[in-house]
């Protein structure tokens, strides 16, 4: 079923591509430029957010109110500083959820690419982390439900002495210490992310950072229009006591706190981070087995640095000569970062770097078998990447040429940029009437560069250039498509095949140069549809707590009676020890779990037995449990054992407690008093 719907989603995902390219043009479709538009909002989002922590005020009181004045009072520059932070950090997540998509399901993650892959999952980790925190500091409705349900989800790691929920059991409970650990998490975020951004682009030449200015222009004055029409803005101020929890919800960054806030925590565990941890391995699932790296024939090599130049994974590097030649340089290949994608073959005028499976020798060997056999018209060597248009089915398998024009022979190439110039000279020797170059779509190479280089060494703006004397360039022809443009590719070689037939060829040699590229109207509006959609998804409404029902919130930390002492030594046996480790006192060993039970209107409504804390079980029990009820009033009581007696208690409550709707009740248990309580 994985490998029926994988080309599926591949083949919707290009047709996605071509109406973009159809409406903005290869050079301006957003889609190829993913990884740049995500470049492009993390500056907004890192200078918005240094404009905003010069009024952010790290207190439980002071953090709602100083957003609330740059969002009303310093609309015209604090708020929106804070739209574009927010917007901006939405845009992100999009462009980088995108840019993973498109990699997985153009199959761009394995082998040497696991680098980029493990980053890109640690950027878009990281980033979210970011986003949730960054929402906790604004302390609201939203913020509330975000730092109960987080802390919810820690507690279940054991590594906590006291539940870190019950620092959100009441109002006066929240202390500032927990906003100077949240805004230091997000703070620290940023060096993280600059530092994954870098490993990111580590092995790749010339990364591609910037998108073109004009879709910056356009992206830039949405994202302004988007702040002006909807600011971002807070919800209600938070209260522990309100237990109604209805508000929008921004589905970039918590999509998960609905399940967290449902489900069982384990539960929750099990799904982030299987989920995580399966997307980080795909590099490894299925493994596929690398080919073979290029090779330099040092001998050949003068160091001309060409292939060094090419190399869009930084996998050749030039060092000192070994051999004692009269070159300054030799080339050497990294055999972790190399593609075997051949750019640095099609580079090499001198035949000094070579792919063992496929060297120059046997492509001209395979040239020369292609085209000696007959034809009635013209013969035209068809060389095609491996990724760009799918021509199978259409080819005859014994004489590599096209069913329905059996004058047309096939090369395959890892890369269209693996074609030498050298090559296109061999192959009109050997009796080729024209050249059709097929490659992969106009800024979607699936080595990066591939069809950008051979083009430019075709047009004489990089070598190693045609020999002119040798090559008739209107011979030529060239082509960028991908795999679901059979059809223009057939009609395209048609084409080609009728011009030399009739001796007419057209001067044009390469399709891309003709291409008008245009940021258009309707270019502009799928931009705004975009942002549309961005606005509300970014703020869905969604309910985790209605106002029909009330909430009980159960909590205490207690020890139980120890249930295991070491007793007081004698001075013969201090004697012995160490001086370090002698003591007089009793030592508790062990301790009973608490037992507790709560009934609401006589009804048992919670029976359970909280184990002590630490190794050894020597520690306190905590509790944090919550109940709904319904809105009205209700007779509380709660009954708690030391010494996990389900019969006998220590500690009874009792109370006529009025629930209203929507609204919490917390109790909690007062160590000094040795009694239960109503925290508020």
């Amino acid at each position: 079923m994985y490998n029926r719907l994988l080309p599926t989603a591949h083949k919707g995902w290009l047709y996605l591509e071509e109406i973009f390219n159809r409406v903005f043009s290869p050079r301006f479709n957003p889609l190829y430029y993913l990884g740049a538009i995500s470049f492009f909002f993390l500056w907004l989002v890192l200078v918005s957010g240094i404009y905003l922590l010069f009024y952010y005020r790290i207190n439980v009181d002071e953090a709602y109110k100083s957003l609330e004045y740059i969002t009303n009072e310093q609309w015209y520059l604090g708020g929106i500083m804070r739209s574009i932070h927010r917007y901006s950090s939405d845009g992100l997540m999009l462009a980088m959820l995108l840019h993973l998509v498109k990699e997985f399901l153009n199959d761009r993650y394995h082998n040497w690419r696991w680098v980029a892959w493990v980053t890109g999952v640690v950027l878009i980790v990281t980033f979210w982390a970011a986003g949730v925190t960054g929402y906790w500091m604004v302390w609201d409705q939203r913020a509330q439900v975000i730092a109960s349900t987080t802390t919810k989800f820690a507690d279940f790691l054991p590594i906590f002495g006291e539940p870190l929920q019950r620092a959100f059991l009441s109002n006066g409970a929240v202390s500032n210490l927990l906003f100077i650990g949240v805004i230091f998490i997000h703070l620290s975020i940023p060096t993280l992310l600059l530092a994954a951004a870098w490993l990111h682009v580590l092995r790749i030449s010339r990364p591609v950072i910037n998108p073109p200015a004009a879709l910056n222009w356009a992206i830039g004055i949405l994202l302004f229009i988007m702040c002006l029409a909807a600011p971002a803005a807070s919800k209600m101020p938070a209260d522990l006591s309100v237990a109604k929890a209805s508000f929008g919800i921004d589905w970039f960054y918590l999509p998960i706190y609905p399940l967290m806030y449902a489900l069982p925590v384990w539960y929750s565990w099990s799904i982030i981070v299987g989920g995580i941890a399966l997307i980080t391995i795909l590099p490894w699932l299925p493994r596929f087995k690398r080919l073979p790296k290029a090779e330099v024939i040092l001998e050949n090599c003068n160091g001309c640095e060409l292939c060094f130049k090419d190399c869009p994974y930084e996998a050749v590097f030039m060092k000192k000569r070994s051999d004692g030649r009269p070159y300054e340089f030799e080339a050497v290949v990294a055999e972790e970062k190399c593609a075997s994608c051949g750019f640095c073959i099609g580079s090499c005028d001198f035949h000094a770097i070579d792919l063992p499976d496929r060297t120059e020798k046997d492509i001209n060997e395979e040239i020369s078998n292609l085209l000696k056999l007959p034809a009635s018209e013209p013969k035209i060597l068809a060389v095609i990447c491996n990724y760009g248009v799918n021509v199978k089915g259409l080819i005859n398998p014994d004489t590599r040429a096209l069913k329905d024009m059996p004058h047309v022979r096939v090369l395959h190439l890892p890369c269209i940029a693996m074609l030498q110039s050298s090559m296109m000279e061999y192959a009109f020797k050997a009796g080729a009437g024209g050249i059709f170059i097929s490659g992969c779509e106009v800024n979607d190479c699936h080595y990066r560069e591939g069809n950008k280089w051979l083009e430019q060494r075709l047009l004489n703006n990089r070598p190693p250039v045609l020999k002119k004397k040798e090559v008739d360039p209107q011979k030529i022809r060239a082509a960028w498509m991908s795999a679901i443009h059979r059809d223009r590719f057939l009609d395209e070689l048609k084409g080609f095949s009728n011009e030399l037939k009739a001796k007419k060829v057209e001067k044009k040699m390469i399709l891309h140069q003709f291409i008008k590229e245009r940021l258009t109207v309707p270019g502009i509006i799928i931009l705004a549809l975009a942002a549309v959609v961005t606005l509300y998804i970014s703020n869905t409404p969604y309910t985790f707590f209605g106002e029909k029902d009330s909430l009980l919130i159960f909590s205490f930390k207690h020890s139980g009676k120890p249930s295991k002492v070491q007793k007081a030594l004698s001075e013969e046996q201090l004697a012995k020890l160490p001086k370090h480790m002698r003591s007089s006192a009793e030592v508790v060993l062990k301790r009973f779990p608490v037992y507790a039970e709560i009934y609401v209107d006589n009804k048992k409504v919670l029976a359970r037995s909280f184990k002590p804390a630490g190794l050894w079980e020597n520690g306190s029990s905590f509790a944090f449990e919550k109940v709904v009820t319904e809105p009205m009033v209700h007779k509380i009581t709660i009954k708690m054992s030391e010494s996990n007696n389900t019969d006998k208690f220590d500690y009874v409550y009792e109370d006529t407690v009025d629930f209203k709707p929507g609204m919490a009740v917390a109790f909690d248990f007062d160590e000094k008093e040795n009694r239960f309580f109503i925290a508020r």
